[in-house]
């Protein structure tokens, strides 16, 4: 439910405005009757929008909105007034409110629209904060990335792709599809899951031309998209030389030399082609599925798969051997009954006389949880652009406003004010079109898995400190986080150092329990009050930018791992994240290397 402040000095008004927003069970209203009462509110309380009256004793409410906007910069402010003169909707949105609204007329009407206003300045506002948290461009990922359109054309590229193709950013600017894929629309595009649209990803390989003319193979998971009226194709493109390479030497030299085959980094099966049961694996499909060579040789290809799905995989396997060859997206599950998202290519060989199908695994995981990403970025960047053109419009709508009372020769003053107007609208249109070629271009870097200890020992050496002990007993533990996981533990440990009082040890701690992975990092310091502990990560909270901690929740939720404060005041803060299944693993390091390291800070570190 949404925490709105109403401010009026008009009791019944305040009354009547809190019954009509409550009705849809949406909002919860606080009222209070005047501007200095609802700083009081402000400052003990989460409140995410605020209405006021502008005519109040003491304190008006352009006073109070300039109060507001000193300790809390981005809280959405509507002023509700009876008081329709011009000049004072101008004051206010020369001093930050977001939206106003005159009093009177239908009731219903009116609420309605002040409802509809708040929606849109609290949705604004977290589109802004969401787009700042997924502030990164997709030129960093580690796979080529093209944006398509129904023509051909490519709107977007990063630099992967460049590299991989051999041509510079200025080279790659002018190519369209055709140029490295002379037939991607004929095969991919010009299908039925292009034109029905009903299956938003697929995958496919093709082979793209270099600019030296020469060609490599590459794996292609395509996105299906829509921006308006305009459809759009988001390609994430691996090169997978490497892998061809190696399904060549497979079938070409197994029998010679069946070896090989625990070599490759893909899951490799052998079953035979007509009874479906598996003959040999490699170890990579053993360290996969949690199965022996000896469980695998006595199973079916079908239990790789989910039960509830087995007759599905059946036809899939009798296809693939009766055509020779197949590729696609399967689901194979583990005996923990974890569910692993693979591509699979599939061959079938002569075996000393004997036909079987051979499947390379390719597991996806991680490129499934990236496409989630990118998929949550492309929802946040349409909102934005929703936004920014909603804006412009406003914009438009005061120009045309102030061009018409040009028409009247208004005297001075009122004529340098309305000139004044005029270019402040153009100067924020075209300050509104230069933010769109910010977003046109991002997207999200990729999530990475990165070494717990390690990122928190990183972090630790850009704090300023002087006798502070660092301790950790997180050796071995991966998670799959945002690669500004970095900046996430150095906010927390600046925060201890910076407000801790005195701490003199900073410990990092992993615990596993049934359900997920609990990292924690916990001082000796002061700790933090009980009514701060939610509040601490609010945008804006704090003494300095306000930004640490709300900025550290949203990287965190990339991924789906939460963020909490669970310490006892005055005996010392404790930071706890809760990775889920899936998100976290361990290496061989948490077996032999060193449990716990420490790290002591004399003159900085």
């Amino acid at each position: 439910m949404i925490s709105l402040l109403y401010v009026d000095d008009e009791p019944d008004l305040l009354d009547l405005c809190r019954l009509f927003l409550e009705r849809e069970k949406e909002f919860s209203v606080i009222t209070v009757t005047s501007a200095k009462e609802g700083l009081e509110i402000l400052d003990g309380g989460a409140v995410e929008a605020i209405i006021s009256d502008y005519q109040m004793p003491v304190m008006d409410g352009i006073g109070f909105l300039k109060q507001v906007r000193k300790k809390y910069k981005d809280i959405p402010f509507i002023l509700f007034t009876g008081k329709g003169r011009e000049e004072v909707a101008i004051e206010a949105f020369d001093n930050g409110a977001d939206f106003y609204l005159q009093k009177g007329g239908d009731p219903r009407a009116q609420f309605s629209e002040l409802s509809h206003k708040i929606r849109q300045a609290i949705r604004r506002k977290k589109a802004e904060e969401e787009l700042r948290m997924m502030h990164s461009t997709v030129s960093n990922a580690p796979e080529g990335i093209l944006w398509i359109n129904e023509d051909g054309g490519i709107t977007f590229f990063n630099d992967t792709i460049c590299e991989m193709l051999g041509y510079t950013r200025e080279e790659f600017t002018s190519l369209t599809i055709r140029d490295i894929s002379p037939r991607f629309i004929e095969d991919h595009l010009d299908t039925d899951w292009f034109q029905t649209k009903k299956r938003k990803i697929l995958t496919v390989q093709d082979i793209l031309r270099k600019k030296d003319r020469s060609h490599i193979p590459v794996e292609i998971s395509l996105n299906y998209s829509e921006f308006g009226p305009r459809a759009y194709v988001f390609a994430f493109v691996r090169d997978i030389t490497d892998r061809k390479k190696a399904e060549d030497e497979l079938k070409s030299a197994y029998e010679k030399n069946q070896g090989l085959m625990d070599h490759a980094n893909d899951a490799i099966f052998i079953a035979d082609a007509e009874t479906g049961m598996l003959v040999d694996a490699n170890k990579k499909t053993q360290e996969l599925t949690g199965r022996t060579l000896s469980e695998i040789q006595a199973i079916h290809e079908s239990d790789l798969h989910p039960k509830e799905e087995e007759e599905k995989y059946r036809a899939y396997f009798k296809k693939h051997a009766r055509e020779g060859t197949g590729l696609q997206e399967e689901i194979i599950v583990d005996l923990k009954r974890n569910h692993i998202p693979v591509i699979v290519s599939a061959t079938v060989l002569d075996l000393g006389g004997r036909r079987c199908l051979m499947g390379i695994f390719h597991d996806i995981s991680d490129i499934k949880k990236v496409n989630t990403a990118l998929q949550l970025a492309n929802k946040k960047l349409n909102l934005l652009a929703e936004i920014t053109r909603h804006d412009i419009r406003n914009k438009l709508t005061m120009l045309s406003g102030y061009l018409e009372l040009f028409t009247d020769h208004p005297p001075e003053p009122q004529h340098s004010m309305y000139l004044a107007k005029l270019k402040n609208a153009v100067k924020m249109i075209e300050a509104n079109i230069e933010f769109t070629k910010l977003y046109q271009d991002l997207g999200v870097v990729a999530p990475v898995w990165q070494d717990v200890d390690d990122t928190f020992f990183k972090a630790c050496t850009h704090v300023d400190i002087k006798k502070i002990r660092f301790q950790s007993d997180a050796t071995g533990l991966e998670i799959f986080a945002d690669p500004l996981l970095e900046r996430v533990f150095y906010n927390i440990v600046a925060n201890a150092v910076e407000h801790g009082n005195q701490v003199s040890v900073v410990r990092l701690s992993a615990t596993e329990l049934p359900d997920c992975l609990v990292i924690a990092i916990e001082d000796d310091g002061i700790g933090i009050p009980p009514n701060d502990k939610e509040t601490i990560f609010r945008k804006g909270y704090g003494k300095n930018t306000g930004l640490g901690l709300f900025l550290s929740r949203e990287i965190l939720s990339i991924t789906n791992i939460a963020i909490k404060e669970s310490g006892e005041f005055q005996q010392g803060a404790r930071f706890e994240m809760f990775v889920p299944k899936g998100i976290y693993r361990f290496s061989s390091k948490a077996v032999t290397g060193e449990r716990t390291r420490a790290l002591i800070s004399g003159n900085g570190l």
